[in-house]
């Protein structure tokens, strides 16, 4: 990273100017060893803007890169490579340049003496605590190879895992946004133009249309107030989900939705039993892994439960007896983890419940979409047909009248 300095030369003499260093003390050391005899200032040098900063979600290093990454890493290191030999042969095969210079910053800081977790914690917004934690543990236990196929394992995991939930919501959101605008399009174009057509006939309307007609005619008065009032409760459903209490209230409530809420608990489940399991193979301790698992528990529901776990592990009650009194912990993970501390095979144990937990989200993800589809259909086609029954029926008692 780069630092501005003003130091004196040999000569006594003010110089100003920038220097690439991976900490202040490197900066410092190499300006000394340039013949600068006294250093005023040094700073460090905000990051320049650029695409992949400005908008990581575009230009950044994605989730699959340091998939892609850690595998390669990891397969090199076990041939023998060293690690900054390593390290160059990614850099120089990245395609993309974001993922290129975060891999530069790595060899820079472990040519300086960094290890490889305390070089990739300076990138928090591309490896995250619990990777950067994997790999700390497999350096001090000499496997740092098994360490990176470990964390692109999980991450690969729970990247699946997301992007079920995500085509889950492809399709009714589509169908949802597809009938809004149906409805849209057939009550302000289509039908005005009949409605005055019955106004001027002198028509005779059932009570469908004028229904419809008081629904239009509701919606075109007081379409600026209604949409204020849409504005108003989505910023406040916003601004509510932003506090802390907002957030708890909002993540209990996903915990309690019928279909949704079980998948989210078997999913939360699931991220537990596979961090665990990893973290332990890793070399750490439960204590370690539990205050680990808790700072990465999105839903806070499940976070406080874990705390609270974590808090009588602490006391030396165990894993299994403090989760067995509190709800919201399967009975079924209850048993497996007993198992566990019994036979000594906690790691192992987690891994194959977490393996489960997995295959039964994946099965009740697909029951959901499937019961989804036809539910929306037919509300739907509902929707449509009433729509469209309320502006031809008149269009028939006109046409008989004439007869």
């Amino acid at each position: 990273m780069p630092y501005k300095y003003i130091a004196y030369t040999t000569d006594r003499k003010v110089a100003q100017g920038t220097i690439d260093a991976t900490s202040e003390n490197q900066a410092e050391e190499a300006l000394y060893r340039a013949g600068y005899q006294h250093v005023l200032s040094l700073n460090e040098m905000p990051p320049q803007a650029s695409l992949d900063i400005l908008i990581p979600t575009l230009f950044g290093a994605k989730p699959q890169d340091v998939i892609d990454f850690s595998i390669q890493l990891g397969t090199l290191l076990e041939s023998g490579i060293t690690i900054l030999t390593a390290l160059k042969l990614l850099e120089g095969q990245a395609s993309k340049k974001s993922l290129r210079k975060i891999i530069g910053s790595l060899m820079a800081e472990v040519q300086g003496g960094a290890s490889l977790s305390q070089a990739l914690s300076q990138h928090p917004q591309v490896f995250s605590h619990t990777y950067c934690q994997v790999i700390r543990a497999s350096e001090q236990a000499g496997n740092l190879e098994v360490g990176l196929k470990q964390a692109a394992a999980y991450m690969e995991s729970q990247a699946a895992i997301k992007q079920k939930f995500q085509r889950a919501m492809y399709y009714p959101t589509f169908v949802i946004l597809m009938a809004i605008g149906v409805a849209a399009l057939l009550i302000t174009v289509a039908l005005p133009p009949l409605v005055e057509l019955f106004s001027s006939l002198g028509a005779q309307l059932p009570w469908t249309t004028n229904l419809l007609i008081s629904i239009a005619g509701f919606v075109t008065g007081y379409k600026l107030y209604i949409l204020v009032g849409l504005v108003a409760i989505i910023m406040s459903i916003i601004i509510m989900a932003r506090t802390p209490s907002g957030k708890l209230f909002m993540d209990g409530l996903i915990l309690k939705t019928p279909s949704i809420g079980k998948i989210s608990i078997e999913r939360n489940m699931q991220q537990f039993c596979q961090m665990t399991s990893m973290l332990l193979k890793a070399g750490l301790r439960l204590p370690q892994v539990m205050d680990i698992t808790i700072q990465t528990t999105r839903n806070r529901v499940v976070r406080q439960a874990l705390g609270q776990v974590g808090g009588r592990l602490l006391q030396g009650e165990g894993l299994a007896q403090p989760m067995a009194d509190i709800p919201l912990f399967p009975r079924l993970l209850v048993e497996m983890v007993v198992v566990g501390e019994k036979t000594g095979t906690m790691d192992a144990t987690l891994a194959t419940i977490a393996n489960l937990y997995e295959k039964r989200v994946d099965r009740k993800i697909a029951s959901l979409i499937s019961m989804i589809e036809p539910t929306l259909t037919i509300i739907v086609g509902l929707v449509v047909i009433f729509i469209a029954l309320s502006m031809i029926t008149p269009l028939y008692s006109i046409l008989r009248t004439m007869h």
